[in-house]
């Protein structure tokens, strides 16, 4: 068990309808009862009979208060330790949509209506009564990189890691960016992005690009979130078929699902080859940690998930402390090489994926040196941190390499090598 060493401180169908020449859809909110609901019986395969290429997967880590308030559609994937609470209120996810790590669904009033190939990425919160990529504009929008016209007629909704929605309305194709949150009553309309860190509390503060709160939606950003779907859509498929070739499959230290973007792969702990199905945290493929089992065990806490399943090799040098709720993953042929004495505080994110250069991603991968403090609910995405580095609460680095002895402090978006320094708004 982990003791409290010192860390450092630090298909339901899309609708489309023309509408007077603007092109609009509109999902009807599924009813709580219809779709598949995740029932002891249809766990960690709901349903329990269905063919492999429609069949939605839940981690068996994940947490399901009031299954039969909760509807499912086809090929979701509810990731490890994400949790669906509907005990006062339904929550109705459509297909192709996922549930990430750490990700958190409360819903209250009318409940949360969850759209098809919504993204709802690691450690995000959604709360209240609230309505993910339901409606919205197919197009056309106007790209602000190449000022070209685009339409995405079968639309995607994107809310990144550590964002939360509180009771909105976040119509389909938008991206709602790490560390931001949109606020009671709100309607993000379609073709907007909201920039990491922002607050939006009005309707006027998610429309109009002047207050410095939200842009525009690029072609690059829908190019992403079709592949977010496409590597989630695998894993509904594949952890399905681990589970029903042998349920311990899917459990503890374990394998990852061969897919077309990974080989599978088992973790490797203290040098040697480690399957532990009964291990309380999900260490899945080919993470290589440096520290011995014992040692493993000792320093980290609950509800950790190093899912090397995408994104691999992870290589993780002599940890220092490992609190609850951390996550590491990667984008997919990327790897993340993480240093020794590292302390991660509650809800760390550490993410791999290449630095964007000149709108190229071909940059240097995720990689965190020695000595290095990560306080609680920070991100590092796509960044380099130097040795004796550490980074703030609920902080962000992203895009960039940060030198030895650098300091961010809390709530900073610190991006793309310091061009951007903004503050968490909330």
């Amino acid at each position: 068990m982990f003791k409290p060493r010192a860390i450092l401180s630090a298909s339901i169908a899309i609708i489309l309808a023309l509408v007077i020449g603007t092109q609009i859809y509109k999902q009807p909110a599924v009813a709580s009862g219809s779709g598949c609901n995740p029932t002891s019986n249809n766990l960690p395969i709901c349903p329990s009979t269905a063919p492999l290429d429609s069949a939605t997967f839940l981690d068996p880590t994940a947490t399901i208060t009031n299954p039969t308030n909760i509807s499912l559609g086809e090929r979701v994937y509810v990731a490890p330790f994400a949790q669906l609470n509907a005990t006062t209120a339904p929550i109705s996810i459509a297909e192709d949509s996922n549930v990430q790590d750490q990700v958190r669904i409360i819903a209250s009033g009318t409940g949360v209506q969850i759209g098809p190939r919504v993204i709802m990425a690691h450690m995000a919160t959604i709360k209240g009564a609230a309505k993910i990529g339901t409606q919205g504009s197919t197009g056309p929008f106007t790209d602000p990189a190449t000022n070209t016209q685009f339409s995405n007629t079968t639309p995607e909704t994107f809310l990144a890691f550590n964002c939360e929605i509180d009771g909105a309305t976040i119509e389909g194709n938008t991206v709602v960016n790490f560390l931001s949150r949109v606020g009671p009553g709100v309607t993000l309309p379609a073709g907007k992005v909201v920039l990491p860190g922002k607050n939006i509390t009005t309707n006027l503060q998610a429309s109009s690009g002047s207050l410095g709160k939200v842009a525009n939606l690029t072609q690059a950003d829908v190019a992403l979130m079709e592949a977010i779907i496409e590597v989630n859509e695998a894993f509904a498929k594949g952890y399905t078929k681990l589970a029903r070739e042998n349920p311990s499959n899917v459990t503890g230290i374990n394998f990852a699902p061969v897919t077309a973007f990974n080989p599978g792969g088992q973790p490797k702990i203290g040098g040697k080859l480690t399957r532990n199905p009964y291990f309380r945290n999900r260490i899945i493929g080919n993470v290589v940690l440096k520290d011995s089992f014992e040692d493993l065990d000792y320093k980290i806490g609950n509800r950790i998930s190093l899912r090397a399943d995408e994104g691999q090799p992870f290589n993780v040098g002599e940890i220092f402390g490992m609190a609850n709720d951390v996550v590491f993953h990667a984008l997919e042929t990327s790897s993340l090489t993480l240093g020794d004495i590292v302390g991660y505080g509650p809800r760390v994110l550490v993410h791999g994926g290449r630095q964007v250069i000149n709108g190229v991603a071909n940059g240097p991968e995720t990689r965190i040196g020695n000595y290095v403090g990560l306080a609680p609910n920070s991100v590092i995405f796509r960044s380099i941190i130097g040795n004796e580095s550490a980074v703030g609460q609920k902080s962000a680095v992203f895009n960039s390499t940060l030198n030895s002895k650098t300091y961010i402090g809390s709530k900073v978006i610190y991006a793309d090598n310091g061009s951007i320094i903004t503050p968490v708004e909330w």
